[in-house]
């Protein structure tokens, strides 16, 4: 019973531990999650960028009618009494908006629990059997050699 403490506080000791590091509330976990946040906020000032850009671009075009027909043209769109002459040549595309990058839903590294409860388990049974396992000098073994000690010293 004396052995069996020592191999259940090794095996909760290594749960822990695992937990602690290994885990889906663990330090690697945590980790991941933080470089995943600081890329996500990365990417919403980027949007908040393009946001900013776009509500000026609206702005100019709500307010200088000029602008807002020569951008109608440069996409195919014509005043009144205007007539279309297509001409061949290279073609002018408007510039077109970049949105942020979409990032997907990347699980945390982690082992999961019952991984490291039989990590645990086994260093439970690991220190159990090494505790169990019969030493060199066990008290028999002192014993037999007392005797001898004892033998050798009364036939002097």
């Amino acid at each position: 019973m004396r052995l069996l403490f020592p191999a259940a506080a090794a095996g909760f000791l290594a749960y822990c531990a695992l937990s602690v590091l290994l885990g889906s509330a663990g330090m690697t976990a945590y980790a991941a999650l933080e470089k995943r946040k600081a890329s996500m906020e990365a990417n919403l000032e980027e949007l908040s960028s393009v946001n900013r850009r776009l509500s000026g671009e609206i702005a100019s075009l709500k307010s200088d009618p000029d602008r807002a027909a020569a951008d109608a043209r440069s996409i195919g769109y014509l005043g009144k009494g205007e007539t279309a002459v297509l001409m061949g040549g290279a073609k002018a595309e408007p510039s077109r908006v970049e949105i942020g990058e979409v990032l997907p839903f990347v699980d945390p590294p982690a082992l999961e629990d019952s991984t490291i409860k039989a990590i645990s388990l086994g260093v439970c049974i690991a220190v159990l059997s090494a505790l169990l396992m019969p030493s060199s000098r066990s008290s028999g073994s002192r014993r037999r050699y007392r005797e001898r000690l004892v033998q050798s010293a009364s036939l002097e």
